[in-house]
């Protein structure tokens, strides 16, 4: 979710002093016109406004502005707090009252803000009110080389207020200094119209920078070619050092021929060697696992042993023990009787059947053991025949190690040629690349020596769907303020002006050029406030309706052009009723029908009027 820019909404102007009354204007939500005839102090309202807003350094006070001493200007931000400007008439800092003041107090203010255009200090007052406006840290270019300066805010300021004086001139309305101002003054307004300041522009090096560059890459250059030539001092030119490198290769190709044949034998050798190694390996293991088996079965022979030897002593205990009839008990000599045998008969049977059941067992017993016997004799000869072939295979891995190492040996040193040709040839490739550098550096002094002045331009592109969606906005303003049906309105990046019609602001007569200049600013704003750009939201314009012709009035050419009282009219309505912003009108003339309803309005009758306000200043006893 996007946040909404900040804005600026004019509150109150008020001038306090001892033993006076305060003098003050409490400006409208959107229109505010202040009228009279010439000399009742309208346009001091104007410099009364720079003033506090830090604009200007010193203020011009009039005879009954006697007794002042502060002037207080409120103003309302976008989060709806109310903050008061208050500064002395005789100069110094702005004090910055975090409240809506309109009186005459002894307290010094919370905080005080320097009257600085350009202040690395962000509470100064113009970073004050830029921040107020999302316009602190800005950066505009001010030249071709793409060098940027912070913005300022008498630079916001000069495209929402415009002074008697400026409304009608033929100036451009983006200027206001001399030409070398040029380029920060298109900065300045590109800047509204993209809505993005020059932050991301690259600085481009100026003509003396370069020199200054290349100066000091020469040197350097230089240094590095005198120590490469020295070097190169008792080498053979470049073309014998090519002719000489052909013949080495040539060399070492034979030589090679020669090692690969001993090459190919040695991997051959070495191949046989590890197939070798790996049976080894199969037969180490083989060994572990027959020798655990000549064990397990070793104790199963023992076992096998045992069990014959105590069924052949069952065998002789079963003759012994054997039951005689009217003999005495085999187990205890008693008497017959005096023998208590079980009641079922005994039989001479029974003897022959256990003696049998001894005799089968000891038969199979045996033929377990003899089988037995053969396993274990295959494992002891298996065991032999490994401990034959691996005897075998490590005779013939040392044998093949041994030819190995001299094969090894014959790689090192084929004939001994190779490792001089390799070595030798190794000095003439540095020799030849020295050369190349030496070539390649050469080439680049020449370049370098070369300051080709960088291609930069004081033009300031703007976007042109960006520009033209401006000359929508001017075009839809000046239909709406009944200028023409069909008025076309364009903004030239060439003259820095408005074509209306087909015509240059500035060749028009004064009544139509001072409220076209009036139509720039306004449109401006409009532009800002529709595409939620950064603008402070409110525009002044001091005498935007110069003069103009009743109907029934013949249309003027040249300076005498005026507008038509209809536009007059439809002025005020648009700025009350369309306007999306806040305006402010300094008028010598009165408006010819009533102003909108909802709309401020002051008339300053002068010093010989009857009214009830003669200026901003009130009368004194």
């Amino acid at each position: 979710m996007s946040t909404m820019v900040s804005r600026l909404h004019l509150v109150h102007l008020t001038a306090v002093g001892n033993s006076v009354a305060p003098a003050t204007i409490e400006f409208g939500d959107r229109l505010t016109v202040i009228h009279g005839a010439s000399d009742t102090g309208k346009s001091h309202i104007f410099d009364l406004l720079s003033y506090a807003f830090g604009i200007a350094q010193a203020i011009e006070l009039p005879d009954e502005a006697k007794g002042y001493q502060y002037v207080h200007l409120g103003v309302r931000t976008t989060e709806g707090n109310i903050v008061t400007l208050v500064r002395d008439f005789n100069g110094g800092r702005i004090g910055l009252v975090e409240e809506d003041l309109r009186e005459l107090t002894t307290n010094l203010a919370p905080e005080y803000l320097a009257p600085k255009h350009v202040s690395k200090d962000p509470r100064s007052a113009s970073r004050y009110l830029l921040s107020l406006t999302d316009l602190d840290e800005s950066v505009v270019r001010t030249n071709q080389y793409n060098e940027t300066r912070p913005l300022q805010w008498r630079d916001v300021f000069r495209l929402t207020a415009v002074d008697e004086e400026t409304i009608l001139t033929k100036r451009s309305p983006i200027e206001f200094g001399q030409y070398h101002d040029r380029p920060v003054e298109s900065a300045i307004f590109r800047m509204f119209i993209e809505g993005q300041d020059d932050s991301g522009l690259t600085p481009i090096p100026k003509a003396a920078e370069l020199k200054k560059i290349s100066a000091n890459k020469l040197e350097i250059l230089d240094q590095v070619i005198a120590d490469l030539e020295q070097e190169l001092a008792a080498s053979p030119p470049v073309d014998q050092l090519h002719n000489q490198l052909a013949r080495l290769n040539e060399s070492l190709i034979a030589a090679s021929r020669t090692m690969n044949d001993v090459s190919s034998q040695r991997d051959e050798l070495v191949l046989r060697r590890a197939a070798n190694t790996k049976t080894l390996a199969s037969f180490v293991e083989r060994q572990d696992e027959l020798g655990s088996l000549e064990a397990r079965f070793g104790l199963l022979h023992t076992q096998y042993e045992s069990d014959l030897s105590r069924l052949e002593m069952l065998a002789q205990a079963s003759d012994v023990l054997a039951v005689e009839e009217d003999g005495s008990c085999p187990f205890c000599g008693a008497e017959p009787a005096h023998q208590h045998w079980p009641e079922s008969p005994l039989t001479t049977e029974e003897p022959a059947t256990f003696a049998a059941a001894i005799a089968s067992e000891q038969n199979k017993i045996m033929s377990l053991r003899a089988n037995l016997d053969e396993t274990i004799s295959s494992i002891r000869f298996e065991r032999q025949e490994i401990t034959v072939r691996a005897s075998a295979l490590r005779d013939d891995n040392a044998q093949l190690t041994t030819q190995i190492r001299r094969l090894d040996t014959a790689i090192e040193t084929p004939g001994g040629e190779l490792p001089p040709l390799l070595k030798t040839r190794s000095l003439v490739e540095r020799q030849i690349d020295s050369h190349d550098r030496l070539l390649n550096l050469l080439a680049l002094r020449t370049a370098t020596a070369q300051v080709n002045k960088p291609k930069t331009s004081t033009e300031v592109p703007i976007v042109s769907g960006d520009l033209h969606q401006f000359d929508t906005v001017a075009q839809e303003i000046l239909r709406q303020w009944s200028f023409s049906n069909d008025s076309t309105v364009h903004y030239s990046t060439s003259e820095r002006d408005l074509f209306v019609d087909q015509r240059l602001r500035r060749v028009r007569g004064k009544g139509v050029r001072s409220i076209l200049r009036a139509l720039f600013n306004v449109s401006l704003a409009e532009y800002c406030l529709r595409r939620d750009y950064r603008h402070p939201g409110f525009v002044i314009l001091d005498s935007p309706i110069v003069t103009y012709r009743q109907p029934g009035d013949p249309e003027l050419r040249g300076e005498e052009e005026t507008i038509s009282t209809n536009v007059v009219d439809a002025f005020y309505v648009y700025l009350q009723n369309q306007f999306g912003g806040q305006s402010l009108i300094l008028e010598n003339k009165s408006p010819i029908s009533p102003l909108p309803e909802g709309s401020r309005e002051y008339f300053f009758g002068g010093t010989a009027a009857t009214t009830q306000r003669t200026g901003f200043y009130p009368p004194q006893n």
